[in-house]
């Protein structure tokens, strides 16, 4: 794969980055009890729903991404995400998602049991992997469920008896929704170094910007590292999936790992930088750590694929 974005994707890119620019402020409005913000919602399914599948709006698993990092860039909440896993989900799998392009459609993805299922509340449908078989559940109820990160909700669903179902194509599925995971994991981690060097540069301590000081900018430079270095193994994962390569699994399983440590890894540094502040309700750095950590267990989280990884080199 080239190793730098082409015109059109940095196009997508800044596109994404102008929808989701007050995604922080919605995060604030929805810890604080307030429903779901309707825009970027409202755009991103009328102009980006299904990307990365033929049938939708077309393009690659990579620009997927691409999308998936801006809106973890400002911990933007929106159920798109979720929509679009299910959708790359049911679309490995074979089954037919134009119900799934809708305007008023809201899939989500399920792994097994239909409990603390994240963009529940407002799911139409379900995309359920459960061992090889990927089933698609109209949904007849959701419970809500106290999370974490409130902006992404949490429902226990109700399913309905399965409306198409394929066999041997979960494992398809769950790679290219740890992929794209991945990717918005190291947006998450990219927003909470910005948002703590921009403080750290505008705080004073002892006449000067507290950035100087080596213990701060010691630890913004990790965790920048570790974000970047994630995303290159998110990129690649999307690609690698996508392409069916034999390193694909690997792939997934190493983005997965290093997204999710590198986002956890620069909340908390961001919470650090932000000194006292950093770990008041008033504050926002504990909105990139709530995302992180809850994206982070989204899709079995990363010690699951620190394992396979392991398992797989081992293998060798």
């Amino acid at each position: 794969m080239d190793a730098v974005l082409t015109e059109e994707q940095q196009a997508l890119a800044d596109a994404a980055e102008g929808l989701s620019a007050d995604g922080l402020a919605g995060a604030r409005a929805m810890l604080d009890g307030a429903d779901a913000p309707a825009r970027p919602t409202a755009d991103l399914f009328d102009g980006f729903n299904g990307l990365g599948l033929d049938a939708g709006a077309g393009g690659t698993l990579v620009d997927l991404a691409i999308v998936a990092r801006a809106l973890g860039r400002t911990v933007c909440p929106t159920p798109w995400i979720a929509h679009q896993l299910a959708l790359q989900a049911a679309s490995a799998a074979g089954l037919d998602i134009a119900d799934g392009l809708a305007a008023d459609a809201r899939w989500v993805l399920v792994d097994g049991d239909p409990v603390a299922v994240r963009e529940g509340g407002t799911a139409t449908a379900a995309v359920r992997l459960d061992g090889p078989t990927v089933s698609l559940h109209p949904v007849t109820g959701a419970t809500p469920r106290t999370a974490m990160d409130p902006s992404r909700p949490m429902a226990d669903l109700g399913l309905g008896d399965a409306i198409a179902s394929a066999d041997g194509h979960a494992d398809a599925g769950r790679a290219r929704a740890r992929a794209v995971l991945s990717a918005g994991l190291t947006g998450v981690g990219l927003g909470a170094v910005e948002r703590a060097v921009d403080h750290a540069m505008q705080r004073e301590q002892f006449g000067k910007v507290v950035a100087s000081f080596q213990a701060v900018s010691h630890q913004l430079a990790d965790a920048w590292t570790d974000v970047e270095l994630a995303w290159s193994l998110a990129l690649h994962a999307c690609w690698a999936t996508e392409e069916g390569r034999e390193d694909a699994a690997a792939a997934v399983d190493a983005a997965a790992a290093k997204s999710a440590t590198a986002a956890v890894f620069a909340a908390e540094r961001g919470m650090q930088v932000h000194g006292g502040i950093g770990i008041t309700w008033e504050a926002d750095p504990h909105l990139s750590l709530r995302r992180a950590m809850g994206d982070e267990a989204w899709m079995g989280g990363s010690r699951r694929a620190e394992l396979a990884l392991g398992r797989a080199v081992l293998a060798r």
